[in-house]
């Protein structure tokens, strides 16, 4: 989908209507419906405008657009739960490689048996949401890791 038509189904799919998150982002039912209209050539949506309609939506279509035009995929990071300990996301890192693994090897056990079957919708989003989990876990320990680098110095000192 292009980032026009993502923002249009955005504001047009949204519960309530446009009248609804025209009101929760604060601009005028008609300005939004301007800047919302891929037709328009005179009224867009500024960046913070854009955050907040997908914020108070829970739509990121416009972000996932916006990625998929210069070619990047977004996959929605699970909040840090090692508080900082380095030792603690390294070890949650680790267990989210073993559900990875055991999400793929799983269907590929299965599929090795029988080469005719295929993987099912239901195993490749297994797979596909550990392989993010694993992702947001290496930011983490990562993060983890920057945290306890020496600082720089100070200038001039």
């Amino acid at each position: 989908m292009s980032v026009p038509d993502a923002i249009y189904h955005t504001v047009h799919s949204y519960p309530g209507g446009v009248a609804a998150l025209a009101a929760r982002m604060g601009l005028p039912v008609g300005t939004l419906t301007h800047k919302a209209n891929p037709n328009n050539p005179t009224h867009h949506m500024r960046p913070d405008e854009l955050v907040a309609m997908q914020h108070f939506s829970g739509d990121a279509s416009v972000l996932m657009a916006m990625a998929a035009a210069l070619g990047y995929a977004v996959t929605r990071a699970t909040p840090d739960q090692s508080g900082g300990h380095l030792g603690a996301a390294l070890v949650r890192f680790q267990v989210e490689v073993a559900d990875f693994v055991r999400a793929v090897g799983e269907p590929a056990e299965r599929l090795a048996e029988d080469p005719a079957k295929h993987a099912t919708g239901n195993e490749v989003r297994r797979a596909d949401y550990h392989a993010q989990e694993v992702q947001a876990a290496m930011s983490h320990t990562l993060g983890a890791l920057r945290g306890h680098m020496r600082p720089a110095p100070k200038a001039g000192a």
